[in-house]
């Protein structure tokens, strides 16, 4: 018996557990997990769990730079407005951290098990690809799955792999998003990545919703403040998650 892991799916047995993956870095998974566990956080208390060991971003982009703090109920959160934030980087800091698969999954386990989460809705920032994070998460939860990629050849073709495993494991995929379609010109729209048609025929394949965001240069701003942000890539988001 492994007394973390056991400990770990007791805390989240009953709790709605959304998972956003993507099959390749690069395409703002973390960026979008933010702006929907913020949306959540408008209507309920909600966590936010950043499970990257390696590259967590998710303290950067709401300018967290201390470490959490630890009581007798566990791991303590990083409070923002209604929203609780877990995260790897709040337990080493910015130190660089380099781990063998299975010590991967015992640190993962430890955050899952000792985070003091109350919150019955958790939002969860996976590392991208099939790697340790995602067979640890397995083991403690039953997420629902929002997969996000771009709209390009390369990205396509290694989120059709993911949508194999994620099927043949029996793990829902709620959504897939497809990030940074196009930008609003005065001109028309702007496809950086070429039109998103190659998404919509994934999503037929597969039969999953489509969703389609847009690119906002002013996101940019708030890289380090994602909370202050009001723009319409947070409003789109929030429409899928209104649908």
């Amino acid at each position: 018996m492994n007394p973390l892991l056991e400990l770990a799916r007791e805390r989240f047995k009953d709790k709605k557990v959304l998972a956003v993956m993507s099959a390749k870095g690069g395409v703002g998974k973390s960026t979008i997990a933010s702006l929907i566990a913020l949306n959540l956080s408008e209507r309920q208390k909600t966590a936010l769990i950043d499970l990257d060991i390696y590259g967590n971003s998710t303290l950067k982009l709401f300018g967290i730079n201390c470490l959490h703090e630890v009581s007798k109920e566990g791991i303590e959160p990083f409070i923002v407005g209604n929203l609780s934030i877990f995260s790897v980087g709040g337990l080493v800091g910015d130190r660089y951290i380099v781990l063998p698969g299975k010590e991967e999954g015992n640190v993962l386990e430890s955050l899952l098990g000792l985070a003091n989460v109350k919150e019955d809705t958790v939002v969860i920032d996976t590392p991208p690809g099939m790697g340790e994070e995602l067979l640890t998460l397995r083991r403690v939860a039953n997420p629902e799955v929002i997969l996000v990629t771009l709209p390009s050849k390369l990205s396509v073709m290694v989120v059709k792999q993911m949508l194999d495993y994620l099927l043949e494991s029996k793990i829902e995929v709620k959504r897939l998003v497809a990030n940074m379609c196009y930008l609003n010109s005065p001109n028309g729209q702007i496809y950086p990545f070429g039109k998103p048609e190659i998404v919509e025929k994934i999503g037929k394949e597969y039969g999953i919703t489509v969703d389609y965001l847009p690119v906002d240069p002013e996101l940019e701003k708030f890289s380090d403040r994602i909370q202050n942000y009001s723009g319409v890539l947070r409003e789109d988001v929030r429409k899928i998650l209104e649908s």
